[in-house]
């Protein structure tokens, strides 16, 4: 900066002064001068991209798609984004230096005052789901991701504050439907359904649109130059991602709505293919299947149903799920799907393996509730599966049995009224 002064000076010396103190003297002042104007350049410049770069950070937070508050020891909000201040219905100014647990409410304040009391002692991270107030009026499911930290200014408490009444609703009807049904399984719901199928399939799918759209923002935010044709690959695989979420979260609304159908006497279902089943519920087999063995189907022109066909796909993913699992380790099998015609005025559903089989004294009682061939341990099944499939497959006036020779495999076979005009 001393040279670029110097050069500066150079070319526009100051006029002489006949009462300068000395030629050297005078100079070192004018050369001193310039170099802090352009030092006060510099931080101009400086000051400005700070106050750029913080309305940029400003604006992220205010408006993130998500809630955060920032509370201190004691539980009172020190900071809250724009949107924390409308998920819980006040304005932000009025939410500073209120106590959050005033917030929380009152079935919860218990299990939040534990939560916090436990959170506040140690630098760590943890989550908790309570009932907040929106406004004076209302309260709403919320998921709190928490995290304790210590600073200067002494420790502190982050919130992300997440809006999760939808899924608590999903959660609600699910268990109202199980209590509906529990009279199939003797009043025991212990272990009830595979609802972690599509669930689980669903969560993935939005855990990993949710991770690239991060890394995509990371980017935006980055001055670095962007690759538009990768970043528009990885949007692509966002789309696809969520358009699955969606396709799992339409599938379980639907296993919801059956369930309900199927929890009330006299209902009739849809008129529906045994084929449009059989390919819905291939689509929710658990993925480790694959792995262990292939899926054959073998389509004789069944005739349609009536039924409710998540409850059918549902009793499908049961028999090929046990037929998969009756594949000895380290072997591979092909289990057959096949459909045609039944016994008059009945369409036929059978699962076929050649795995282990099961013996004459256990065969008898496979449909019973809590009944398992499965040793114990971690491998061991709740014995539910095909105690429910008989429930709904006699609940929808057909029959549901089993054949089985120990050296050769099992056969289920599923049989269900054919669709008439008046049905």
């Amino acid at each position: 900066m001393r040279a670029e002064a110097e050069a500066r000076f150079a070319l526009a010396p100051p006029a002489a002064n006949a009462h300068r103190p000395t030629p050297d003297l005078l100079h070192e002042l004018q050369v001193h001068q310039i170099e802090l104007e352009m030092q006060n350049d510099e931080l101009r410049r400086d000051q400005l991209e700070i106050e750029k770069a913080h309305e940029r950070l400003v604006d992220l937070y205010d408006f993130a798609p998500v809630g955060y508050v920032t509370l201190d020891p004691a539980g009172l909000i020190t900071g809250a984004n724009l949107t924390a201040a409308g998920l819980l219905g006040r304005a932000r100014g009025s939410l500073v230096g209120r106590r959050f647990p005033g917030l929380v409410a009152s079935r919860d304040a218990d299990r939040w005052h534990l939560f916090f009391s436990k959170l506040v002692t140690h630098d760590e991270r943890a989550a908790c789901r309570v009932a907040l107030t929106r406004g004076e009026e209302s309260t709403f499911d919320a998921h709190l991701a928490c995290e304790r930290r210590s600073g200067d200014a002494g420790p502190q408490v982050r919130i992300v504050l997440t809006d999760v009444s939808e899924f608590a609703q999903v959660e609600q009807a699910l268990h109202e439907t199980k209590e509906r049904l529990s009279y199939v399984l003797d009043g025991s719901n212990d272990g009830f359904w595979d609802w972690d199928i599509p669930l689980a399939a669903e969560l993935a799918d939005q855990g990993l649109a949710l991770e690239v759209v991060r890394e995509v923002r990371a980017r935006l935010d980055d001055s670095a130059p962007l690759d538009r044709k990768a970043e528009a690959t990885l949007l692509g695989n966002v789309v696809e991602a969520l358009e699955d979420a969606q396709e799992g979260g339409k599938r379980i609304a639907r296993i919801v709505k059956d369930l309900a159908t199927f929890g009330r006497p006299g209902s009739k279902g849809a008129h529906v293919r045994v084929i449009d089943i059989v390919n819905g519920a291939l689509r929710w087999l658990p993925p480790t299947i694959g792995q262990t063995a292939s899926i054959q189907v073998e389509n004789g022109g069944a005739p349609d149903i009536t039924a409710s066909p998540g409850q059918i796909e549902q009793v499908l993913v049961n028999m090929v799920t046990n037929a998969v699992q009756a594949t000895p380790a380290g072997k591979r099998d092909t289990v057959i799907v096949r459909i045609g015609p039944g016994e008059p005025g009945m369409a036929r559903l059978e699962v076929i393996d050649h795995g282990a089989g099961i013996e004459t004294a256990a065969l008898e009682r496979i449909f019973e509730p809590f009944f398992t061939t499965r040793p114990t341990g971690a491998g061991r099944g709740t014995g539910l599966g095909l105690a429910i499939s008989h429930a709904i497959v006699t609940a929808h006036g057909g029959t549901i049995t089993a054949r089985s020779d120990p050296a050769k495999g099992s056969t289920f076979r599923v049989e269900l009224p054919a669709a008439t005009a008046e049905r």
